[in-house]
């Protein structure tokens, strides 16, 4: 009866610990807002439509002719936000992996 037991908790607690350590995939999400330079080279903001400032990134995607226009962003947000940009809140940081046009107007 106890060999049963033990098997039977090998059974159900390998699997368990197996699952647990799996890599975790990151996934994209999208943010769409007017893009602009943060005067840095490579460094980036968009204010999306809820009006948050994200802090934007890529090593990938080229974000200069996109600068002054409406677009939508497809990517990773930082799960560690930088700190209190002294609005009150952290500044969420975004790494971009695809940029698309977005349809609507950047306010001048």
């Amino acid at each position: 009866m106890r060999r049963r037991l033990f098997v039977y908790a090998i059974l159900v607690v390998a699997p368990a610990l197996t699952f647990s350590q799996s890599p975790k995939t990151k996934t994209h999400s999208t943010v769409t807002g007017c893009l602009t330079s943060t005067g840095q080279p490579n460094e980036y903001q968009l204010v999306d439509e809820k009006g948050i400032t994200n802090l934007v990134y890529s090593a990938t995607v080229h974000l200069d002719s996109y600068v002054g226009k409406s677009v939508t962003l497809t990517g990773e947000k930082d799960a560690t936000p930088s700190a209190d940009n002294g609005m009150g809140r952290p500044t969420p940081h975004f790494k971009v992996v695809k940029v698309q046009p977005a349809s609507g107007d950047c306010k001048k």
